[in-house]
């Protein structure tokens, strides 16, 4: 049990003020990835993050679709799988197939 406030566009007119009432959420939640502004590449009016291929230690341009910007981080909303790394740093000087040295144990 939770005790929230809550605002109706409607109210129905057996609704008082303080009635308690019975409210069951449903939704799903789809994973999201918060990074770096610095991962962010804009460029063509795409927006943009460079993935890391840990197999070939390469990188290859994805675009992303951005939920939210706060303050020094971007939220992701499409665009990446769970568990893919992505450059946060030098991110204008990169090329696609560019071989790249990395932390292979970061998150």
């Amino acid at each position: 049990t939770r005790r929230a406030r809550l605002s109706l566009a409607s109210t129905p007119a057996a609704f008082h003020l303080g009635t308690a009432i019975s409210v069951t959420l449903s939704s799903q939640v789809t994973p999201r990835a918060e990074l770096p502004a610095s991962a962010l590449l804009e460029r063509d009016g795409k927006t943009q993050v460079w993935v890391i291929d840990p197999q070939h230690k390469t990188v290859a341009l994805r675009d992303v679709t951005l939920i939210a910007r706060r303050g020094d981080s971007i939220v992701v909303g499409e665009g990446l799988q769970p568990g893919e790394q992505v450059v946060t740093a030098g991110v204008n000087s990169l090329k696609p197939e560019q071989k790249v040295a990395f932390d292979e144990d970061a998150q």
